[in-house]
């Protein structure tokens, strides 16, 4: 059975808040990339021991990747939100189409 008109606007509803909590999702990530950037630690921050045996290269090391991790995350997010529009806007459009041809059936 296929669905009516209101389930399929239900439907849709739900997949632009779905994109919309995605959305959201991808700038709190796009935001922390940001903080995690800004983390910056150098030589001042660690002794001259741990600074010698690498760890502050270590940590920039670690702060690039993690920055990067966090910013491919909040690229997927955004994906997910486009994917769940565009899927929103092809259903609207299929039932739009449906009842005009039963409109000009009728």
């Amino acid at each position: 059975m296929q669905p009516d008109g209101q389930q399929v606007q239900a439907a849709v509803e739900a997949m632009r808040a779905d994109a919309a909590m995605w959305r959201d999702m991808a700038s709190e990530l796009r935001g922390a990339a940001s903080t995690a950037d800004a983390l910056d630690l150098g030589r001042r921050q660690f002794s001259m021991i741990a600074d010698q045996l690498g760890m502050t290269e270590l940590y920039q090391q670690v702060q690039e990747r993690l920055v990067q991790l966090i910013g491919q995350g909040a690229e997927t997010f955004e994906a997910t939100a486009s994917a769940l529009t565009t899927a929103a806007a092809g259903y609207e459009a299929d039932e739009a189409a449906a009842v005009h041809r039963l409109h000009n059936i009728y």
